[in-house]
């Protein structure tokens, strides 16, 4: 007699309540692959920030702007090898639900301040001989039908022109490929520092904020403090700290993610433990019999044994590959609704080590009494 036959047959004798209890653990399954995606996500961006780049801003607000004037004391600081200025630029295309993430960058300082930066130098020459022009990721592009040549009304959230609206004309002189790795600038529009400085009715000569890029990394908190102290008591006091440690105290915002993932899926699973463990108790009692004529047959104590554990695990991996795959279909999705990359990393591999464990701790129970299970008492309904 086959083994494998039995173990499908045993999974699918209660087809109603099996495709229940496999929808049940799919969907915890399914939310554990999500919630460790956006977990993983937020590891692998903190891990690809750099070191050696700071971010100079305001100390009393990250959008109160700074005079362009910090600038020339900033990269006279022992241990700045570039600095540039960055300004928000950020708008909507057509209508409000359509976000452009965008920056006012200077062309000849963003690649000498960004070492992340991958877009070719034709294209940064091309954003410095168009004074409207601007720089657009691929992705961007191809979700709002750009392509080169084209003249696009950006409203800006933050700035209006001398004309007193948002609204900013920018010519688009290249795509570029978007790149995951620069955090800063991979996926943003990016135009020129001066279109926008000379254009906006307030706030001109001023920067949101500075890009500093240093010599050494291992030296960067201590630069980073020099430039603190050279604006110390000053009307524009800043606070500059790495790619790194901003990505952090971001997320400190946000609470102990690790935590609260953890607390979330800790509550699932036990809930689950619970449900699951139940269904296959009673699945073993309503089997009392069939597992008893299968000893008289031939099959041993540890064959019916094996036998429970086997559907038990084929079961749950099979559930959670469903949610896990559900889930991984879905990261593309989020990342375009929201502009975050989740990361499976190793979401897989520890969701199909839940699952085995999730099958013993529910199988082990009603396997060990089927092995103990007297054929006599069970043929007689005892």
């Amino acid at each position: 007699m086959k083994f494998f036959p039995l173990v499908w047959a045993g999974m699918w004798r209660k087809r109603g309540r099996a495709i229940l209890t496999l929808l049940s653990i799919a969907n915890a399954f399914l939310l554990f692959g999500l919630l460790q995606g956006f977990r993983a996500g937020l590891d692998s961006t903190i891990s690809e920030t750099h070191a050696d780049v700071l971010i100079t801003a305001s100390r009393i607000s990250q959008v109160e702007p700074l005079p362009m004037a910090q600038l020339a004391q900033i990269r006279a600081v022992p241990g700045v090898r570039a600095v540039t200025p960055v300004v928000l630029f950020h708008g909507t295309y057509q209508t409000p639900t359509q976000f452009v993430r965008s920056f006012a960058v200077d062309p000849d300082a963003l690649a000498r301040a960004n070492p992340q930066s991958t877009i070719p130098a034709a294209q940064i020459a091309a954003l410095k001989r168009t004074r409207t022009g601007a720089l657009v990721p691929s992705t961007v592009a191809t979700q709002y039908g750009w392509k080169i040549g084209d003249r696009l009304p950006l409203k800006s959230l933050y700035w209006s022109n001398r004309d007193g609206t948002p609204i900013w004309p920018i010519d688009v002189v290249a795509i570029y490929p978007t790149n995951a790795d620069d955090l800063f600038f991979g996926s943003a529009v990016l135009v020129n520092f001066d279109y926008v400085d000379q254009g906006r009715s307030v706030a001109n000569g001023t920067s949101s904020v500075f890009l500093v890029r240093v010599n050494d990394p291992s030296k960067a908190a201590k630069v980073a403090a020099a430039i603190d102290k050279r604006f110390a008591n000053s009307p524009h006091e800043t606070k500059t700290a790495s790619e790194r440690q901003l990505a952090l105290d971001s997320i400190k915002q946000i609470g102990d993610v690790g935590l609260i993932v953890s607390a979330i899926m800790g509550a699932v699973f036990f809930a689950l433990l619970l449900s699951v463990g139940a269904v296959m108790m009673q699945s073993f009692r309503e089997r009392s019999h069939e597992l008893a004529i299968l000893k008289t047959l031939g099959f041993t104590d540890g064959g019916v044994l094996s036998l429970l554990l086997t559907e038990s695990l084929l079961f749950s991996v099979t559930s959670a590959a469903v949610g896990l795959g559900v889930a991984t279909a879905l990261f593309p999705l989020v990342k375009r609704f929201i502009g975050f990359e989740l990361r499976a990393g190793p979401v897989l591999l520890v969701g199909f080590l839940f699952a085995a464990l999730l099958a013993l701790a529910t199988g082990i129970a009603p396997a060990i009494r089927a092995q103990r299970l007297q054929i006599v008492d069970a043929l007689a309904g005892r």
